[in-house]
């Protein structure tokens, strides 16, 4: 079997200019000048920087807090494009379209160890695998998965990583299996609910919609197989981090202010609002929101132990080229100034 490697080419980013057609947004004159240059906002000046920030319930808080106007309370304003895939972030960011993102660190980082000017600078307000096998109801264990159609939603990357971690676990193997790269979010609720594969990886709200209808049931929570990879991060350019690292520190604070105070004080109000974002039911969202608190972290620095674990999971599974390192790829400078300054502490020592 030919086994499918994470790999990133800079000149493909580079070329890449026509699939990124429609990622563009409508620039304002402070967009085009703030985020580029050798200028540095003062500490009440509002500040643009240009985004390309997760969507779904990956994005949901974020989304949320821009919304409602958490981060313009602290003087940020952004000039987002919509995220699709984390290729395109790479592609964006190879490019000096953005200056920030979000998503897998599993592909941002052998894109930026072949080359793309960016790194690895703080943790997600959850960085678990928050994914979820879901069966169909005739299947009661994951040992009664022996073969059955799987949907892992890629061919590489931490969601197939989950399957196959809960498989061994359970006595079983790929080969005992077949697998699916069946999407994420909708597309792969759709396979299970039309019966394509038995049961699938997916994430919330999926999960609980899965069980509010009667489509499915829980088999597994990938962060309770493998709480040690490491899945979600904060990507910022070469160019911010060293031409204006002031901003980047306002950033950077904000994004754990605004997640902790939508976790403490609208968190019903979000609710409502992510049921309406993803077609659900407030149940069926708080549900989902709830069932996932106990990874709401929202802590800034990158664990060494997690990110290195991670990238030695890849290479395990052949989906990352020997040669590749997480050294070089991230640096935690800011992170731990937003962890000192808002009196964070590390989840394991909690």
């Amino acid at each position: 079997m030919i086994k499918k490697r994470i790999v990133f080419s800079l000149a493909a980013a580079v070329l890449s200019v026509s699939v990124l057609a429609g990622c563009s947004s409508a620039k304002t004159p402070e967009a085009e000048t703030g985020s580029t240059g050798n200028s540095q906002a003062g500490e009440n000046e509002t500040i643009t920087i240009r985004t390309c920030f997760a969507t779904g319930m990956t994005g949901a808080v974020n989304n949320f807090a821009i919304e409602k106007g958490l981060y313009e309370e602290l003087g940020i304003e952004f000039d987002n494009v919509q995220w699709s895939s984390n290729d395109e972030v790479l592609s964006l960011m190879a490019r000096g379209e953005i200056d920030v993102a979000d998503g897998d660190p599993s592909a941002y980082i052998p894109g930026i160890y072949n080359g793309v000017p960016a790194k690895l600078v703080g943790n997600m307000w959850r960085y678990s695998g928050c994914y979820w096998l879901v069966a169909n109801n005739d299947i009661k264990s994951i040992s009664d998965l022996k073969g059955k159609n799987i949907g892992s939603a890629s061919s590489a990357g931490g969601m197939r990583l989950s399957v196959l971690k809960m498989l061994e676990e359970n006595g079983l193997d790929e080969g005992d299996v077949t697998l699916v790269a069946n999407g994420i979010y909708q597309s792969a609720y759709a396979t299970l609910s039309s019966q394509e594969v038995d049961a699938t990886i997916i994430h919330n709200p999926y999960t609980a919609l899965a069980e509010a209808e009667g489509t499915g049931h829980i088999l597994g929570r990938a962060w309770d197989y493998i709480p040690d990879y490491y899945t979600g991060t904060i990507i910022a350019s070469d160019n911010m981090i060293e031409k204006e690292p002031e901003k980047l520190q306002r950033f950077l604070t904000a994004y754990y202010k605004v997640h902790e105070k939508v976790k403490n004080e609208y968190f019903d109000e979000f609710v409502t609002w992510a049921a309406k974002q993803m077609n659900t039911t407030e149940d069926v969202m708080k549900n989902a929101i709830e069932s996932e608190i106990d990874v709401w972290l929202d802590y800034p620095v990158i664990p060494e132990d997690r990110i290195n674990q991670t990238v030695e999971y890849l290479k395990d599974y052949g989906w990352l080229d020997e040669e590749v390192k997480a050294e070089g790829t991230y640096t935690n400078e800011f992170a731990q100034k937003v962890a000192d300054e808002l009196g964070l502490s590390e989840p394991e020592s909690k």
